[in-house]
């Protein structure tokens, strides 16, 4: 609407100097013409500056707000719950093998706990043993009259320290407990 009343006027102007009508005109009508379409070309030629700064205003606008629609298409909401999604099920995955790791680690502990007693079942069996030895070495040598120490053939062990057995036999009491008694 704008551009059809710009063409109206800019006729009426050109026809209000005579330009477009057969009627002789003279060089100062001419000229002021020639200066007022100077003036006019250089106001619509702003107008068109004016015009082509806003239209590349728009354009950066346009671009811009593409550019973040695309930023936000990019960072979808979607996207990101299923990357969480990823996130939450790896996480559980880890948690799910450190369990399993640990439930090894305690049936470990659990087994090394068994064999630990086996262990000492099987220690104090020796001792056992050992004793049962000790005894009737301790009967041959009452019987004997050998001697009071028994030499028992030991298994040398580092931290392990097995004194000798003490020897009870029937045998009197030795001159000295005699001599102690006569003396009460």
């Amino acid at each position: 609407f704008q551009t059809i009343e710009n063409e109206d006027e800019a006729e009426r102007v050109l026809f209000s100097y005579g330009y477009g009508a057969n009627v002789p005109t003279t060089a100062k009508r001419r000229l002021k013409q020639s200066v007022h379409l100077a003036r006019r070309v250089l106001q619509l030629e702003k107008q068109n500056s004016l015009i082509l700064k806003d239209l590349e205003h728009r354009k950066d606008q346009v671009t811009q707000l593409s550019q973040e629609v695309n930023n936000l298409n990019k960072r979808n909401p979607y996207e990101e719950s299923h990357n969480l999604k990823k996130e939450k099920s790896a996480l559980l995955q880890m948690k799910n093998q450190m369990a399993l790791d640990l439930e090894q680690l305690l049936n470990h502990r659990e087994e090394l706990a068994a064999m630990k007693q086996i262990l000492v079942k099987m220690h104090s069996k020796h001792s056992e043993n050992s004793l049962l030895l000790t005894k009737t070495v301790s009967k041959n040598v009452t019987e004997n009259q050998k001697s009071k120490t028994l030499n028992i053939p030991k298994e040398h062990e580092d931290n392990i320290f097995t004194p000798k057995p003490t020897l009870f036999t029937k045998k009197e009491a030795p001159e000295w407990s005699k001599k102690q008694k006569m003396k009460t």
